[in-house]
Order: C-alpha cells, then structure tokens, then sequence
C-alpha cells in the first residue's frame, strides 16, 4: 500500500450525516499531506482484586479527525462552479457561505447560523473511510513565489472502514496562481512582506449521546476567532505606525491581491477590522523586519473575512 495512493472525495451533504454519495468523476480534490486519525475513548476497568493485572478495556465513543491541504484557485470560469471536484464544498462545511454572482465571482464569508457539513471519501491505497457529517476549519497561507495554499482541519462521525479501491478520478485542470505581483495593503500602506497566514480558527464541538452507536450524533461549529500573522518589513512610525495602532489597538483594513491574472482563477482576500496582537523585531536577509500576529474583527457582523474568487 503506498502513500501516494490516497484519494479525498467530497460533497456537500443535504441533511447531516445523510450520505451524499460523492463519485470520484465529480467530487474528487486534488490534495496532499492527509491525515486520518479516528480517535476512540478508552474505557477502563479499574477494580480492586487479588491480582495487580489490568483488565481489558472497553471501546467508548469515537470519532474521526481528517486534515489535509489543497491548493486555493479558482474553477476556471468567472461565476460558474465546475463540473468536477473543488475546495468549495469545504470551505461552505467551514461556517461559510457561498454566494455566486454569474460570470462575475464566487465569495466565501462566514456566517453564524445555517451551517452546512461534506462528506469525506478517504481512500488510503486500498482502505476506504466513509466520514460523514464533517464540520471544520481553515488555514490559508500566501508566500511569494508559491501558490495559495489551503489547510483544512475536519471532525466527523466514525464508520467502520472497508476494503474499497476508489474508481479513476476526474480532477481539477486549472493550475493555481502564484502569490506574485498581488498587492498588500494595510490601511492605506503598502506593505512589503514574504508570507501572510490567516486561519478561520473555527470551535468544533462535539454532541454526545446515548442514543448515537459512536456516542456522538454530531458536529456542531461553536465560536470562531480569526486570527493570522504577517512579516513585513520594518518601516518608521511616521510610514506605519505598527507600533501606534498596537499600543491603541486600532484596526486596518487589510487587502491581498488580486493574486493571479487568469479569469476565473483570480484570488483576493479582504479583512475591513485588523489588529495588532504584537509586535516584534527580526531579520530577513539584513533587513530589519516585524513579525505582526493579527486579529480579525466584524465590521457589521459576519464580514470579518471575505475571500473572492473572479
């Protein structure tokens, strides 16, 4: 069985934890560094006897955790989601929603009530993982020279593995854009950084009970809390007052991109309520730098982030 051998596919489901039935000609993404971790409580047995050995433990409630990362790009075409599998069933089971403008964008932004979930195909080589009912969060990572990069952190319900091979994927044809180019600006500055970070850092809470054959009927997103880090380079107060909107907590709007030139494959990010967690010195190459990790805050509610996709 070989690493390299491993297939995601996945589909939005309609009712939680109803299998969608996600085919590999049109629901499989291109992925790597997956991990599949189903977690089971240990129940022990701990009584007083005669003999100091343990008894054989029980197996409580379970549960799968799934991580993996994909490229962040577009479908190709401007407004019109693909034929075949995209990253945009998971970032709508990350708490946000969809909104497609025909021919024009597609945009993704969280939202607080109404959240969907996907199901999760995992083909390890030879070992099928059937994960439905998968809630999660994202980390996106812009570093020039590379391609946008998305990591996804997902839980989900535990159904017993089997011996299945998945069938010949359909997967996307559209190459990712380099993070080259694109504009970053903070507030009205144009900072010169080498990598930005920004995670939805979403809570994903578990609902236990009796009545479910793992112990828990479900996932549910409970809070979120965006948050990321950027590392421009250092520049005078009178330019950018990092150190002046740290000591007052001020919020920029920050703006990235747009990265890519490519219709239908161009990325932009928008944050209107940036903040200043820190504030501290490093060194790139001689040139003094900051390392900057951010808050993101509501405007209105529900806008903190925005990611477009033209």
């Amino acid at each position: 069985m070989l690493t390299r051998r491993t297939v995601i596919l996945a589909k939005n489901e309609t009712s939680y934890g109803t299998d969608p039935v996600p085919t590999p000609a049109a629901n499989a993404i291109l992925v790597s560094d997956v991990a599949v971790k189903p977690t089971g409580e240990v129940v022990k047995r701990d009584f007083i006897k005669s003999s100091l050995s343990q008894l054989q433990f029980l197996r409580g409630q379970r549960q799968v955790e799934v991580s993996f990362k994909t490229e962040l790009k577009g479908t190709g075409t401007k407004g019109v989601l693909p034929a075949y599998g995209w990253e945009g069933a998971l970032f709508r089971a990350c708490g946000m929603s969809e909104t497609i403008a025909a021919n024009t964008s597609i945009v993704y932004a969280p939202v607080s009530t109404g959240f969907e979930s996907v199901a999760l195909y995992v083909y390890k080589d030879g070992v099928f993982h059937k994960i439905l009912g998968c809630r999660g969060s994202v980390k996106l990572t812009f570093e020039v020279g590379k391609h946008p990069m998305a990591e996804w952190k997902f839980k989900g319900l535990y159904i017993s593995p089997t011996d299945t091979a998945p069938a010949a994927q359909t997967l996307s044809p559209v190459r990712p854009p380099i993070v080259m180019n694109a504009a970053l600006s903070l507030g009205a500055y144009a900072a010169i950084a080498e990598k930005i970070e920004i995670d939805l850092n979403n809570t994903i809470s578990e609902r236990k009970s009796i009545g479910s054959a793992t112990g828990i009927v479900g996932f549910e997103i409970t809070g979120r809390e965006p948050q990321g880090s950027l590392d421009p380079e250092a520049v005078t107060e009178a330019t950018h007052p990092f150190w002046g909107n740290w000591e007052s907590a001020a919020a920029v709007a920050l703006v990235l991109g747009p990265i890519g030139t490519a219709s239908g494959n161009i990325v932009q990010v928008n944050a209107p309520k940036m903040q200043y967690k820190e504030v501290t010195y490093g060194d790139r190459n001689g040139i003094v730098s900051y390392s900057v990790p951010f808050a993101l805050a509501m405007n209105s509610g529900d806008d903190e982030l925005t990611i477009t996709i033209t």
